[in-house]
């Protein structure tokens, strides 16, 4: 695969991750020859509050075990 095909990739799947996790702000970051991916929740009582890593799967799994957006009553 190339690096503009790479890179695309990861764009759909940042995209499928923001859409899955509506309640954290996702984006990536050039860390030298790397790139680390970043999320940040929205609302207060979300938990993780920041999630970083260089793994999409190991983002995936953290946010599909976050805390929820506490309801208020």
């Amino acid at each position: 695969m190339s690096d503009v095909d790479e890179h695309h990739a990861r764009q759909r799947e940042l995209a499928d991750l923001q859409q899955d996790f509506p309640g954290y702000r996702i984006w990536q970051e050039p860390m030298g020859e790397h790139i680390r991916l970043v999320a940040v929740r929205r609302h207060p009582g979300t938990g993780p509050h920041t999630v970083v890593t260089t793994d999409l799967a190991e983002l995936r799994a953290t946010l599909a075990n976050a805390t929820p957006t506490p309801r208020l009553l």
